[in-house]
């Protein structure tokens, strides 16, 4: 026989109460205290709730919602501040309504002692044939990253691992100037004003110079429109496979590629607080494999 769940036998959804006796959309006198039990398992899986009031508000829906995106964005989860890979694949709606299976990936989750965490990892700089980090490029200061490291979100590695391939493809050098962003952090030498919803904030960004032999395609070079022919080709390979350019931009930004997520969206949203979160609280980074 099935052990019920402590969130109860129905879906819980926004303006479900304890106080009131209502869940699932219907009064159930003497039911429990599900959204309560439901708001102490969030914040025991380290979900940002702000309070815990027996209330299934905009706050409690919000908090579901990137349990759920936790759930399908990436396999990384804290477990005694180490950092391990979920085997377990889930699909999962990210509508805020815990459903039978939300209910149970969240009962797993504290079974396993499981807590939330971002898709950042580390690509080692040195193990890259055609990307290095500049002489700018700014070290991210936190206990997993090494001077070689560019960090990214685990969803934008095939940004880089693609623009070492193709750069070797054309016999140039990429040499970068930033990657992931922490935010309020002062850019030094940016190109245009930095977005307040930059993709370099969520790691789906890289700005680099464009190195062809002795020429250095750079935002002056690109300004004056004397970029060489092993710059322009790779521009164009790196857009045919799906990447933005900055060139294109109403603001031109160059030299900049992004894996773009729309920055109004919910992925961003949390995307942009998971990842942040990682580099705020110095937790763990993973060392991304190349092979």
């Amino acid at each position: 026989m099935a052990t019920p769940s402590p969130f109860g036998p129905f879906e819980l959804k926004r303006g479900d109460s304890d106080k009131q006796q209502t869940w699932g959309g219907h009064k159930r006198p003497n039911a429990g205290n599900h959204v309560t039990t439901l708001q102490e398992a969030l914040v025991a899986v380290d979900i940002p709730l702000s309070i815990i009031d027996g209330e299934f508000g905009p706050g409690t829906e919000q908090a579901v919602k990137m349990f759920q995106w936790c759930l399908t964005a990436h396999p990384y989860r804290r477990f005694n501040q180490a950092l391990v890979t979920d085997t377990r694949n889930v699909t999962q709606a990210v509508n805020g309504r815990v459903d039978s299976q939300t209910a149970s990936e969240l009962e797993r989750w504290l079974d396993q002692s499981y807590a939330s965490t971002g898709d950042l990892v580390r690509l080692d700089s040195a193990l890259l044939d055609h990307v290095e980090v500049g002489d700018g490029f700014r070290v991210l200061s936190h206990a997993s990253v090494r001077d070689s490291d560019v960090v990214v979100a685990s969803a934008a590695a095939d940004l880089i691992t693609t623009a070492n391939t193709k750069a070797g493809e054309r016999s140039v050098q990429l040499v970068l100037n930033q990657a992931f962003r922490v935010n309020g952090v002062p850019v030094s030498g940016a190109v245009v004003t930095p977005a307040t919803r930059s993709q370099h904030l969520i790691g789906h960004a890289i700005d680099c110079n464009i190195v062809d032999g002795n020429n250095w395609n750079n935002s002056r070079t690109f300004a004056a429109g004397r970029q060489t022919d092993g710059a322009t080709n790779l521009i164009s390979d790196l857009k045919a496979a799906g990447y933005r350019w900055g060139g294109d931009f109403s603001n031109p930004d160059t030299p900049h590629f992004d894996k773009r997520l729309n920055p109004y969206g919910d992925a961003y949203g949390f995307k942009f607080f998971f990842n942040q979160r990682t580099i705020t609280n110095n937790l763990p980074i993973p060392l991304k494999n190349l092979e």
